[in-house]
C-alpha cells in the first residue's frame, strides 16, 4: 500500500460525486490498520479493525444484502434451536453465494452449513462442506479464510476418528498462518488444535510441546479487550481442554480435572447453541474423569447439567 495514500473527500473524488461520509471514515479505518500491520503495533491493529468491524456492520445492517439477511434468519432460527428450519435457510445462502463468483462468500456458506450440520450429528454431510470451504477457501486466495475453513475440517476429521486426517489439516494450518504478532492470535489457536490432534493420533510428546508455545502467545493476548469476546474465550477454552486431555492421558486425573475445570469456566463465558454444546461435551468429560477419581457426586452433578443442556437445544 502506498503510505501517502488518503482516502478520497467529497471536494477530491474524481468523480465529482460526493463521497458518503461513512465511506471516507471506513477507508481511513482501513489506512489506520494497514498502518498498524505494517509497523507491528498490534494493539492499535486491533482498535482499527474493531472500527472497521463497527462501521461494516452499520453499513451492513442500513443496506443488507439478501444473503445478509438470509444469514440473519438463519441465525435467529438456530437461536430458537429450529434445526430444519435453519438449514434451509443455509442452503438458501448457499445457493445465492453460487451465483456471485465470489470464493469468500462461497466458503462462508460451507462452512456455516457444516457448522449446523455438525452441530445435530450429520457428520460425513458436515465433512462434504468443510472439503468444499477449503477448495472455496483456497480459490479467494485468503489464508485466514483457508485457516477457518482448514479448522472446520480438522473438526469433522475428529468426530470421524479420522487422527491422520485432522493432524495432516492441523499441521497446514500452521504453515498457511502468515508471520508476525497480527496474527499470533490465530496461531495461539492452531497450536492448540493442533496439540488436540497430535494427542488424537497418540503423540502427547509433541503435544507438551505445542501447549505451552499456544499458552505464551495467549498470555502475551492477555490485556487486550479482544479477549472478552467469544473467539478469545472459545480459544482458552480449547487450550484448557488440550492440557486436560494431555493430562489424562499421562495418568494425572487430578489435574486433567483441575484443567477442566478451567475450560468450563470460559466455556460458560460465551452465549449461543454452538457454546453451549461445547459446555456441555466439556460437562460431559468432567462427568467421565470425576467417576474415575471416585467423585460421584460431582459426576452426575456434571452429567445431568451436559443432559440439561441438550434437551434444551433439542439435540441427542
Amino acid at each position: 500500500m502506498n503510505d501517502n495514500w488518503q482516502p478520497d473527500t467529497p471536494s477530491e473524488n474524481s468523480g465529482g460525486a460526493p463521497v458518503p461520509q461513512a465511506m471516507n471514515e471506513f477507508a481511513q479505518a482501513i489506512k489506520s490498520w494497514a498502518d498498524a500491520t505494517s509497523t507491528g503495533d498490534s494493539q492499535a491493529a486491533q482498535q482499527a479493525a474493531l472500527e472497521v468491524f463497527i462501521l461494516a456492520s452499520e453499513e451492513a445492517l442500513k443496506n443488507p444484502t439478501p444473503d445478509f439477511l438470509l444469514q440473519q434468519e438463519a441465525d435467529d432460527l438456530e437461536s430458537q434451536c429450529k434445526w430444519s428450519e435453519a438449514e434451509a435457510v443455509r442452503r438458501k445462502v448457499l445457493d445465492l453465494s453460487e451465483t456471485t463468483g465470489n470464493f469468500g462468500r462461497l466458503a462462508r456458506a460451507q462452512m456455516d452449513l457444516c457448522g449446523l450440520l455438525r452441530l445435530v450429528g450429520r457428520v460425513q454431510d458436515a465433512s462434504h462442506w468443510a472439503s468444499a470451504a477449503v477448495l472455496s477457501a483456497r480459490r479467494a486466495e485468503l489464508f485466514p479464510l483457508v485457516v477457518m475453513a482448514l479448522g472446520y475440517e480438522v473438526s469433522c476429521a475428529l468426530d470421524r476418528g479420522d487422527a491422520p486426517g485432522a493432524l495432516a489439516a492441523a499441521s497446514e494450518i500452521l504453515q498457511v498462518i502468515e508471520p508476525g504478532k497480527l496474527h499470533d492470535q490465530m496461531r495461539a489457536k492452531a497450536l492448540t488444535t493442533h496439540a488436540k490432534c497430535l494427542l488424537a493420533h497418540g503423540d502427547r510428546t509433541e503435544a507438551a510441546l505445542d501447549l505451552p508455545a499456544s499458552w505464551e502467545l495467549l498470555k502475551a493476548q492477555s490485556g487486550s479487550w479482544m479477549m472478552n469476546m467469544p473467539g478469545p474465550l472459545g480459544a482458552l477454552a480449547n487450550w484448557w481442554e488440550a492440557k486436560s486431555q494431555l493430562e489424562e492421558r499421562q495418568g494425572n486425573l487430578a489435574n486433567a480435572q483441575a484443567a477442566l475445570a478451567e475450560a468450563i469456566n470460559y466455556r460458560r463465558q460465551v452465549e449461543g447453541p454452538y457454546a453451549r454444546l461445547a459446555l456441555a461435551r466439556a460437562l460431559e468429560k468432567r462427568g467421565e474423569i470425576s467417576q474415575a477419581l471416585g467423585h460421584v457426586a460431582d459426576g452426575e452433578q456434571a452429567r445431568s447439567e451436559a443432559q440439561s443442556i441438550r434437551l434444551d437445544l433439542q439435540l441427542p
